[in-house]
């Protein structure tokens, strides 16, 4: 089985998706550190030499490459499921995975590690949450199509909040759906 996360930068797809990987005995792929290895650029690099339509044309080369990889977690950049016809990769290929936070939350943990974020680190307070909502309302309804919505605010409330108990939930929900 493919599972791929989606979702907003720092929703905790890669952190997620490597103990999720581990739990289930898969393949981890970042899709942002793949793009780094194969083309010898940091993501950030390749954006501010080449331009955003640069990246996700490589974005789109190496989602052709791992789409449908055998038992295999794929963190996707945030922006990978919005361009070309990516999503419909994702979901004919294998199973997505939204992790959907409300942008107040994702705020709160961009504010956390935003300086390891080009395209936010210069954002704070309400203008970051602002560019949150904004992007939100394009990403949101093409998260939405994943196979699953994990309402990641909902189970913090039930006390599931770390990033391991997460990846435990999950392989449980996926234990409980085959």
């Amino acid at each position: 089985m493919t599972l791929y996360l989606v979702g907003y930068m720092s929703a905790g797809k890669s952190t997620v998706g490597r103990m999720l990987a581990e739990l289930l005995g898969y393949e981890f792929v970042d899709t942002d550190i793949y793009i780094e290895s194969r083309f010898r650029q940091r993501v950030s690099d390749l954006f501010r030499l080449h331009g955003e339509e640069y990246f996700r044309q490589k974005e789109r080369m190496i989602l052709e490459e791992i789409a449908g990889l055998p038992d295999a977690v794929i963190a996707t950049g945030g922006g990978l499921p919005v361009y070309h016809d990516n999503m419909d990769i994702l979901l004919e290929s294998g199973t997505v995975l939204y992790l959907r936070y409300s942008s107040e939350v994702l705020a709160q943990r961009l504010e956390l590690t935003k300086r390891t974020r080009p395209s936010v680190a210069h954002l704070s307070g309400d203008e970051l949450r602002q560019h949150i909502e904004e992007s939100m309302r394009l990403r949101d309804p093409i998260y939405s199509r994943a196979h699953r919505i994990i309402d990641m605010e909902a189970l913090a409330k039930q006390g599931i909040s770390s990033e391991t108990k997460i990846a435990h939930w999950i392989a449980q929900q996926l234990a409980a759906a085959e």
